[in-house]
């Protein structure tokens, strides 16, 4: 409610300062001799008024009198009291994303603060000065999350706020605004903390508000990392962005993997400019770190990259024709995923209209039947979502293949008017048996780049069907899908604390929520993968904002939600005047 806002009770105001002087100041007399005091009645009287400061003798009269003067003052301004029958929800919308942890201290001898704290600080200072019904907590983070069940007291928002732990890669506010209003219902008052500025000026149903705590800050920052195969060695590229508006940075980097310096350098960026590192590093060079110099968003400054994942699929080639398995063999070799072993295969090759046998293999049927030709130049129909057909880029490729009427086998994924040319299906071992129909002496498919695409895309297909990782670095945000033989798994986070996997089809799926390194368990196996923050937006403080938008009320919804104790203070002010009234009487009486 606001106090003391009404000009006439400031006026009013000035009344307190006022007696006081009056008690205090003394008047000051000229120095009399007189023969004697017997005639004097009230000689205590030349002390109770005058321009002398002396040492102060209140009497108890002045305090009632002080007290009754600040008693009516309260009483002008209007004071209300909130009725707890009328008190409202509130749900408070937490900015979960990594900038809320962004900091620079102004001074050097000051500590930094950072968003976070100060919105948990303004949080605090809410409850401490109103009362609501009950208090719900949304993280945004990229998916927003209830926090917990409703509370009601500071203490208990005290504690459910120390799981806002800012490490999200993204803030999706619009969404965790309307879970909130979802959540509260349509009589709750609704408070985002964030640190970007409000995405409008004014509200509807003026039931939120919208407090901001950011500042804007120069900042360098990781924006890419990742780790490849590239033949028996691996590549590592590293982006660095400078996110200045006016000033370029040098940035001052080192690259290291475990106590061994890899790289050490300096780099010059314009405002707003990015530049890629490249790194080649032998095989077995186990997980490299690269870091920045301090600045204001740590998170950014850091990457940690593990040895690229390299899988490799045994494949047995039992194509009859010599001349065929020669074009297969190229293709399989070129994608650098085909195992130099061919022992338990874990995908065959053949023309055999029956399926391989074993209950592990995959199947690729090459179907070269040269009944009923027909040689196809689009346009192809493609289901770009099947694994197959990733890349896949047709146009102008002749692909000749058996006219119609040939036996389909599943689902097709290439065709060319009615005529199925690639097609896959799951067997009941789970197993997927894919068909191919071509003619590669009569097309061109072989001799373009979607020949070894096409058995790119095959090789991934399985290796992603074999337990474990397909990668082992990751953005924060990002999904990582564990597949193992068991079901059930157990995650380490970098914390030390360890959770458990629930299984989903045939892989674990979870996102993590926590940069470094996590390791996954199912029994005998154990995997490790890595978390980054890679997020441009975050890392680029310059939009950052601070200030307060919104309303919760208007006048006449206070007034209903709101009781007046204006009586209150009037009849303390009587009782004080009348005790006043009676210490004045009873003492001029003993006199």
């Amino acid at each position: 409610m606001p106090f003391l806002t009404y000009p006439l009770a400031l006026l009013a105001a000035a009344a307190l300062p006022a007696l006081a002087a009056i008690y205090i100041l003394r008047n000051r007399y000229r120095r009399r001799e007189v023969s004697s005091l017997m005639l004097w009645q009230f000689a205590v009287l030349s002390r109770e008024g005058g321009a002398k400061v002396n040492k102060l003798q209140l009497p108890l009269v002045f305090f009632l009198e002080l007290l009754a003067l600040a008693l009516l003052v309260t009483a002008a301004t209007g004071p209300r009291w909130q009725l707890p029958a009328h008190a409202r929800p509130l749900v408070v919308i937490l900015d979960d994303s990594a900038s809320m942890l962004a900091s620079q201290s102004s001074a050097g001898s000051l500590p930094a603060v950072s968003p976070r704290t100060k919105a948990a600080a303004a949080l605090e200072d809410l409850l401490k000065s109103r009362k609501f019904l009950s208090i719900r907590l949304v993280l945004a983070g990229p998916k927003p999350r209830v926090l917990g069940s409703a509370v009601t007291t500071a203490t208990e928002v005290r504690e459910a706020i120390a799981q806002w732990t800012c490490q999200a890669p993204a803030a999706a506010l619009d969404a965790a605004v309307a879970l909130a209003n979802d959540l509260g219902g349509a009589q709750s008052q609704l408070l985002v903390l964030t640190d970007h500025a409000s995405p409008g000026s004014e509200f509807t149903g003026n039931r939120i508000q919208w407090w901001a705590f950011g500042a804007t800050h120069p900042n360098l920052a990781f924006v890419n990392a990742t780790r490849t195969t590239h033949g028996e060695s691996d590549r590592v590229l590293l982006e660095v962005a400078n996110y200045s508006a006016s000033a370029s940075a040098s940035a001052a980097y080192r690259i290291t993997s475990g106590s061994n310096l890899l790289r050490s350098a300096t780099l010059t960026l314009e405002p707003r400019a990015r530049q890629r590192l490249f790194l080649n590093l032998p095989a077995g060079t186990p997980a490299i770190e690269a870091t920045l110099a301090a600045d204001a968003l740590a998170a950014d400054n850091r990457v940690t990259l593990l040895p690229a994942v390299r899988k490799r699929i045994r494949v047995q080639n039992s194509l009859e024709d010599a001349v065929v398995r020669s074009h297969v063999d190229k293709a399989l070799d070129s994608t650098g995923l085909r195992s130099s072993l061919s022992a338990a295969p874990e995908i065959i090759l053949h023309n055999a209209s029956a399926t391989p046998a074993g209950t592990n293999a995959w199947g690729l049927r090459l179907l070269t039947d040269t009944t009923n030709l027909a040689a196809h130049t689009g346009p192809f129909i493609v289901d770009t979502a099947h694994p197959l057909a990733r890349g896949l880029a047709l146009d102008g490729v002749v692909w000749t293949a058996a006219a119609p009427g040939t036996n389909q086998f599943g689902l097709p994924i290439v065709t060319a008017g009615n005529t199925p040319l690639l097609s896959a299906t799951e067997d009941a071992l789970g197993r997927q048996q894919i068909t191919l129909h071509l003619i590669p002496d009569r097309s061109t498919l072989t001799a373009t780049p979607n020949w070894p695409i096409l058995f790119w895309n095959l090789l991934t297909w399985r290796a992603r069907e074999t337990p474990g990782l397909v990668e082992s670095n990751f953005r924060l945000g990002s999904e990582v899908a564990v597949r193992a033989l068991t079901n059930s798994a157990q995650l380490k986070l970098p914390s030390g604390t360890t959770r458990t996997l629930t299984k989903s089809a045939e892989e674990f799926v979870l996102e993590p929520e926590t940069t470094g390194l996590h390791t996954v368990s199912a029994g005998a196996s154990t995997w490790q993968f890595t978390v980054n923050l890679l997020a441009p937006e975050e890392s680029d403080l310059a939009t950052a904002k601070a200030g307060k938008w919104g309303e919760w009320e208007r006048p006449e919804e206070t007034r209903r939600e709101y009781s007046s104790v204006l009586w209150l203070f009037v009849l303390s002010a009587l009782v004080v005047m009348v005790t006043h009234l009676f210490l004045v009487t009873h003492s001029k009486g003993r006199v």
